[in-house]
């Protein structure tokens, strides 16, 4: 299916695309910064917030506390001169990484976090003057989307964790799988050694003895083929 093959990509080149999410990202918010002749402050804050996200699955706890600090110094500085940004939405992304890849206090943290940040937010925002329900509601947006992205990353952990516990589960179940297979192959040539040994013992004639003695190396032959073969699984098989 196209989508399964898709996942399976994005899931083997994460670094590449949380690479390409952060240049994408920086690269729409220059562009608009420079289709509207905004200040250098302005690309200096969209770079400082998106380039963070390039090791968001790799370092994500180190990337939230990046984009958070750096979010929360644009509020402290031009909240009332440049207001609100177009890469801050590398926040809601930051707050979704540290919870689905990060240490699991890193998700509380930055959702905390978030949710202050969102607070200031709906303080500051819209610059116009507004009633106290515009800043109400810009407050609520951003705390929503910042717990829909916390809520999302946790999400994703939970899936991550089946993941791995079901590829577990398989391994678990192909080495009990050769184990068995390893045990018949010991116990069936065994068997018949021994059967072939007493065969040969209690035998009248030499062609009877010299047929039981081929037998017995047939057998262990192919035994040992078998075993090798099986050992081969083990030893050269996939993780």
């Amino acid at each position: 299916m196209p989508g399964e093959r898709l996942d399976s990509w994005l899931r083997g080149h994460q670094s590449l695309v949380d690479v390409l999410t952060a240049s994408l990202l920086a690269a729409c918010c220059v562009l608009f910064g420079l289709l509207v002749d905004a200040d250098p402050v302005y690309t200096l804050f969209s770079l400082l917030l998106a380039l963070p996200l390039a090791s968001r699955r790799r370092n994500a706890g180190v990337c939230a506390a990046l984009v958070l600090g750096i979010a929360g110094v644009q509020w402290l500085s031009i909240r009332n001169d440049i207001g609100a940004l177009p890469a801050d939405l590398a926040v809601p992304l930051a707050v979704h990484a540290a919870a689905a890849y990060g240490p699991r206090w890193a998700g509380g943290v930055t959702l905390a976090v978030g949710l202050t940040g969102s607070v200031l937010g709906g303080l500051s925002w819209p610059m116009l003057p507004s009633s106290a329900t515009a800043h109400l509601l810009v407050g609520a947006f951003l705390a929503s989307t910042v717990v829909a992205a916390w809520a999302t990353g946790a999400l994703r952990r939970v899936r991550i964790a089946h993941r791995e516990q079901q590829a577990k589960l398989a391994v678990l179940a192909e080495r009990n799988r050769i184990s068995r297979e390893m045990h018949d192959i010991v116990a069936h040539s065994l068997a018949v050694v021994i059967a072939q040994a007493d065969g040969g013992r209690y035998a009248t004639s030499p062609e009877a003895g010299r047929s039981a003695l081929v037998t017995i190396g047939e057998c262990a032959r192919q035994a040992l083929g078998d075993l090798r073969r099986a050992l081969g699984v083990l030893r050269d098989g996939p993780a």
